[in-house]
């Protein structure tokens, strides 16, 4: 939930800081990223203060960030054809839409990436 919401809001503020620098295709790619990268930072920070839920380690591993770096170009483009098909024009529409699909596919990818075949996804315990 943290990384939806923050990867969301700063797509948002991306678009709204940038709209009229860059094209859609641009903005789009610039906010996703931004907005994953985010959220990945505040989870971590969050995740180290000791909140006590998520797997065993705390950080995001480095492959996960690379992984979502690159579907950072998928779901910025993603994000920028749903803003069309719908006859969205709003950089912040777009930004926020952006910001949303990429911090779900990092959220996919931190999943995926801490479940073992056949096994059931665990949370940490607090002690």
């Amino acid at each position: 939930m943290i990384v939806l919401f923050v990867g969301t809001v700063v797509g948002a503020v991306t678009g709204l800081v940038v709209s009229a620098s860059f094209g859609a295709v641009h903005l789009a790619i610039l906010a996703g990223f931004l907005g994953a990268m985010a959220g990945v930072v505040i989870r971590n920070f969050i995740l180290a203060k000791g909140a006590g839920v998520g797997p065993d380690d705390s950080k995001t591993p480095t492959l996960v960030v690379i992984y979502a770096t690159v579907a950072s170009l998928a779901g910025s483009l993603a994000a920028k054809e749903v803003a069309d098909f719908s006859e969205v024009d709003a950089a912040v529409g777009i930004g926020a839409l952006a910001g949303l699909f990429l911090a779900v596919l990092l959220s996919m990818l931190m999943i995926s990436y801490h479940t073992t075949p056949g096994e059931q996804p665990k949370v940490k315990k607090k002690q």
